[in-house]
């Protein structure tokens, strides 16, 4: 009966859902054999949260933050992770609930946002990005409470790497036959806004292509190989197994052949700070400078060789991109600075910058509306977006959320003998978090649904690994502390 009804549903629906329908159908005979169900629950977050599968809610047009109530495919891994937390507390497995400043800063924001739906006028929206703000931040206190073992941080690197491993090969796909495979769903994007994505480098619809991976946007899909990249690279640098290492280094070299074919400007300079970040660490840190010497001159070498090979396209996107996109975002940073200059202290609202951008621009509501149909543009700077809805108060919680994330991130250097899979999963996501910090000059990555998950997930890996570093040390000095009067005596 089961294997009937089945087939009968694959065979009337498209073969883009028929994939996902049969994976449901078999998760809970995986799930049966496997030998931890809660890992692989962690594994399956890590891995959907950059996906864009999910089922939305009162959608609305709208650009920079959350235009739905959405049930995402993470979601169905998000919630028994939480019920796996609960029922901790109640068997008396744990007595402490791990939040970290980051929690502090963040909830600020959403209190902020709270006042924005209280006072209006578009109190729906910032319902929405209050909403979408406390979903991401689950995803946090899920990975720094979870991962409380070496293992659980490798499950949730592994997450990762499947995921850009996915992308990359849909990437390299989408570039072999200089189109979208119609994977929409998942986060594809449509073929009409990869032609606007393609138009916009030159100003023209000559033989250029972006590919864009499942993130929607060749400059969203940059930024997150920027983020991602650098994680891959650190797992070469520890003691896992060859042939997991293999695949992260695969990976990684397909990320930057990726990265390259994204021609996105903003994502090249993310990826030279969060890639250049680590490689810096890995040769000024004193218990790292004389370690994988090979391994570092191999990437060195390697980085020149891929440099010199993209110059022809790098230098080309520098130096003739059409500067019509550049003036643009410039204008509607001006347009963010006349709405903060008008409300300074808390903003004009959360997730309302297109609401208010006829009356703070130079244009009528009538011309945007000819030129972006129901969609209006945004400003392309997250700061600016968070400084013109939040206000200055807003602003200072958000840098200091990243400046408390950093300097955790900081404390975590001092503890390399402890794990180096642990040390290095935690360099590399704050490396990738600095890159990110650049590319918020010219993009809201954070604003997006999707890849706002991405972030507190990598965000989430640094806070995790500064409690088990504290717990890990403080185990080892007690033991050692015992162990000195016994060899005394």
């Amino acid at each position: 009966l089961y294997g009937a009804t089945l087939a009968i549903v694959l065979m009337s629906t498209s073969w883009l859902y028929a994939g996902p329908i049969l994976a449901a159908t078999l998760f809970p005979l995986a799930l049966y054999g496997s030998s931890n169900p809660r890992l692989l629950f962690l594994f399956c977050m890590a891995f959907t949260i950059p996906l864009g599968l999910s089922l939305r809610f009162r959608i609305h047009q709208h650009m920079g933050g959350a235009f739905a109530v959405s049930l995402n495919l993470a979601d169905f891994f998000l919630v028994p992770l939480l019920v796996f937390l609960a029922r901790d507390f109640y068997q008396g497995h744990r007595h402490h609930l791990r939040l970290s400043a980051v929690s502090g800063w963040w909830l600020g924001l959403v209190g902020l946002g709270v006042y924005s739906v209280a006072v209006g006028p578009y109190r729906e929206m910032s319902a929405l990005e209050v909403l979408q703000m406390l979903k991401v931040w689950l995803i946090f206190l899920v990975i720094v409470n979870e991962c409380v073992r070496e293992r659980h941080f490798q499950v949730v690197v592994m997450g990762v790497a499947a995921n850009l491993l996915l992308n990359v090969v849909v990437a390299l796909a989408q570039y072999s036959i200089k189109g979208m495979l119609g994977l929409g769903p998942l986060g594809e994007p449509s073929e009409l806004a990869t032609l606007g994505a393609n138009i916009g480098v030159y100003g023209e619809n000559s033989n250029v292509f972006r590919v864009a991976g499942l993130s929607g946007h060749a400059n969203l899909f940059s930024a997150y190989l920027a983020m991602g990249i650098p994680l891959m690279l650190g797992v070469l640098f520890t003691g896992q197994r060859a042939p997991w290492k293999v695949l992260a280094g695969l990976v990684a070299a397909g990320g930057v052949v990726s990265l390259i074919l994204t021609l996105s400007r903003s994502g090249w300079a993310s990826f030279a700070v969060s890639g250049g970040a680590l490689m810096f660490a890995m040769l000024v840190l004193p218990d790292l400078r004389m370690r994988h010497l090979g391994l570092k001159f191999a990437m060195i070498g390697g980085t020149g060789v891929a440099a010199l090979a993209a110059s022809g396209t790098v230098l080309r996107r520098l130096f003739d991109s059409d500067t019509g996109a550049l003036d643009f975002r410039v204008e509607l940073i001006k347009i963010a600075w006349n709405m903060v200059a008008a409300n300074p202290i808390l903003g004009v609202g959360l997730n309302t910058f297109d609401y208010h951008i006829v009356d703070y621009g130079p244009y009528s509501f009538e011309r945007l509306y000819r030129v972006f149909g129901e969609m209006f543009p945004v400003v392309h700077n997250i700061y600016m977006i968070v400084w013109s809805e939040q206000g200055t108060v807003g602003l200072f919680l958000f840098l200091a959320m990243h400046a408390s994330l950093l300097l955790i991130a900081l404390r975590n250097l001092r503890y390399h003998h402890l794990s180096d899979r642990v040390f290095m999963a935690s360099l590399a996501s704050a490396c990738g978090v600095l890159g990110l910090m650049v590319d918020g000059f010219s993009s809201f990555f954070m604003k997006v649904e999707t890849f706002g998950r991405v972030w507190w997930l990598f965000a989430g890996i640094i806070v995790a690994a500064h409690y088990w570093n504290v717990r890990n040390d403080a185990h080892r000095r007690a033991l050692a502390a015992g162990a000195a009067p016994q060899a005394s005596q």
